[in-house]
């Protein structure tokens, strides 16, 4: 029997060597390559730069207009982060914890969003913005991205406000608490790393969301920074070291926040998936 566990321990293992061989080769990659010139890359894709200069950052900089869309996607980031999690995170609790009429059919109605892909509703989202004049404006996509990603963190933060314990509530109640007083002093630091977790999921789906930024954004000076790569990419075909460095720059804030808050957000992870 500890022989067959210590095998199974031993493929786990190798397994996870792998997948995280896949994962971190080709950022490793891309990183080497920004600090290299064309000439480097296409003579010697696989080796190490010979110095770590700062030119092609700083030409992405410049020559992309890098800063222009960085400022757009912190801007769509900021507010829709504000907007997405406080929607959510409200949701939830009133899901989790406020017995209310049609409250379980509601919360499978908020489901279905996780089963539809974002291609099959971009259309009438359009056609929705239009309407509003809100297409070629950051607002349409803060607004289009938090309403399409809404469905995961209201189940995220719903299992983890109904894995609480009741008695807290109720003490809280009966100590002249209300429902708010309750919500945010007592239940909500109670929700920390599931919150946590939820900022990073949706940070992230903010500044890497491509679809539709693409599809409402039309003029260049809009654009975020996942589209304004995409649109660099085609006007510098050639300038590999320029692409790569621009890349490197898009990573880098997702990196730092999981960096920073991983342990929190694998024990928010953990948390939301104790109750369903």
């Amino acid at each position: 029997m500890t022989a067959r566990a210590n095998t199974t321990q031993l493929l786990l293992w190798c397994a996870m060597m792998v997948l995280l061989v896949l994962l971190v080769t080709p950022i490793t990659w891309v990183l080497f390559s920004s600090f290299k010139d064309n000439t480097d890359i296409m003579n010697h894709p696989f080796s190490l730069p010979s110095t770590l200069s700062l030119a092609n950052y700083i030409s992405a900089l410049k020559i992309g207009k890098f800063y222009a869309f960085f400022s757009n996607t912190l801007y769509v980031t900021f507010f829709g982060l504000i907007l997405g999690v406080g929607v959510a995170t409200l949701a939830g609790y009133a899901f989790g914890q406020i017995r209310f009429w049609g409250r379980e059919p509601l919360f499978y109605m908020f489901l279905l969003g996780l089963t539809l892909p974002s291609q099959t509703v971009i259309i009438p989202v359009f056609y929705l913005l239009k309407s509003m004049g809100l297409i070629n404006t950051l607002w349409g996509v803060i607004l289009a991205s938090v309403g399409m990603g809404l469905s995961f963190g209201v189940f995220l933060m719903r299992n983890t406000f109904k894995g609480l314990p009741k008695e807290l509530k109720e003490s809280a109640y009966m100590d002249g608490a209300g429902e708010w007083r309750t919500f945010l002093w007592v239940m909500l630091p109670l929700a920390k790393p599931a919150l946590v977790a939820l900022v990073i999921f949706t940070f992230n789906g903010l500044w890497n969301e491509y679809l539709l930024p693409l599809v409402v954004l039309i003029k260049p000076d809009k654009f975020t920074i996942a589209v304004g790569l995409t649109a660099f990419q085609s006007e510098q075909y050639t300038n590999y070291s320029i692409i790569f460095a621009g890349a490197v720059i898009s990573m880098i804030p997702s990196i730092i926040l999981y960096l920073i808050f991983q342990r929190q957000f694998i024990e928010g992870l953990l948390s939301g998936a104790q109750k369903g």
